[in-house]
């Protein structure tokens, strides 16, 4: 039997009828610091009931002036970026736990019934359903004419995106211990790249599913299955001709992606999603510090470890600086050169787990109680 542990607000605990759990250090104090941005509210909008105590991260997505978003019971919204007026919105009466995927004109939705729903993303009105073998927990992809969803036990499935009728189905068996979570398959060219729970990146043909190649990541080590979990969670991210890919207590890769090589390797644990910039890659570990890697070398150009324990959220690039959400509900701003503290605004009164997008200066964050809110700095 496969169990799942799932990262959750409080602890590391097993996803099974015998509960356990490890405890994790006590967050630190916010630090004083002299603002050198005002932080301000553009507007809010309640999205519908959110996430909750569930490990879900049901984050906004934007395309062009239009931001995407779903609630935990089904509500799938699509807002004007510039004052969070609504364009449509939808009730799809399901609990959902994946959203929200973009592509080939479709808003896609996935379940913790492994139903993938994909909506029109001008008008919101259903298009069509598929059943897949297990719970959806990453976004699904859509791109030349095919959409691709990862389910939680380790399968990669393609379906068309004018019907979806199943294509193909790649299966890679998982270790009998994971993280409660998968990454987001990423179609680039003729082929869907994915992470998987053993620690390995693989890339499938999107015509037929056939294995490309392969690349570990992590290798698992230490004295018990907890201490072995390498999970690749994290979204893999591309920044011009390489390809940068994160586990869980083990490290994070760079990839030349014309020639396969790989440009470097260093220790980290991520199940967050990266940004970047043209010099630098943005992570947050699993200890809550924040860290700006140079993309050539993997050099560490500075570390924030004022936020350890406060379990932020990816960072987001926003304008020069660097953007995280904790469990308190505070948006931190970080400096893009040095990471230090130029801005703080408290959101909400609950975590912010889901990575923000942004656009022009303005951030577009989501809590768990189903808020979405627009801020900025002055």
């Amino acid at each position: 039997m496969r169990i799942a542990v799932i990262v959750s607000v409080a602890a590391l605990s097993f996803g099974c009828a015998s509960r356990s759990s490890i405890e994790v250090e006590k967050p630190a104090e916010l630090v004083e610091f002299t603002a050198e941005r005002k932080a301000m509210f553009l507007w809010e909008h309640g999205i519908g009931e959110g996430a909750g105590k569930a490990y879900l991260h049901l984050g906004p997505r934007l395309d062009g002036e239009v931001i995407y978003i779903a609630g935990r019971a089904g509500q799938v919204s699509a807002l004007r970026a510039a004052d969070g007026k609504r364009i449509w919105r939808i009730e799809l009466d399901v609990p959902v736990s994946a959203a929200v995927g973009l592509g080939d004109g479709l808003v896609l939705v996935g379940t913790d019934k492994g139903k993938l729903i994909a909506l029109e993303q001008r008008s919101g009105a259903r298009r069509w359903e598929a059943t897949l073998p297990t719970e959806i927990l990453a976004p699904a992809t859509a791109q030349r004419g095919v959409v691709v969803a990862q389910t939680g036990d380790g399968k990669v499935v393609a379906l068309s995106a004018s019907s979806g009728k199943k294509l193909w189905t790649f299966e890679r068996s998982e270790p009998a211990l994971s993280l409660r979570g998968t990454s987001s398959p990423l179609i680039l060219g003729q082929y869907v790249i994915t992470g998987f729970a053993n620690g390995k990146i693989v890339a499938l043909e999107i015509s037929d599913g056939r294995l490309a190649w392969e690349l570990p990541v992590a290798q698992p080590r230490g004295r018990n299955e907890i201490e072995r979990l390498i999970d690749i969670d994290a979204p893999l991210l591309v920044v011009g001709g390489s390809l940068y890919a994160a586990s869980y207590q083990g490290k994070i890769v760079a990839v030349d992606l014309q020639s396969g090589r790989l440009n470097w390797s260093r220790d980290a644990s991520v199940f967050n999603a990266m940004d970047a910039d043209s010099q630098y890659i943005y992570l947050s570990d699993d200890k809550g510090m924040v860290t700006a890697l140079d993309q050539k070398t993997g050099t560490s150009v500075w570390r924030q470890e004022k936020l350890r324990g406060r379990r932020v959220s990816a960072p987001t690039r926003v304008g020069e600086n660097i953007a995280v959400g904790d469990f308190e509900g505070y948006v931190h701003w970080l400096a893009r050169d040095d990471g230090r503290f130029v801005a703080r605004l408290r959101v909400s009164g609950d975590p912010i787990l889901s990575t923000a997008v942004a656009q022009r200066g303005v951030l577009f964050v989501s809590d768990q109680s189903g808020a979405l809110a627009a801020v900025t700095v002055q």
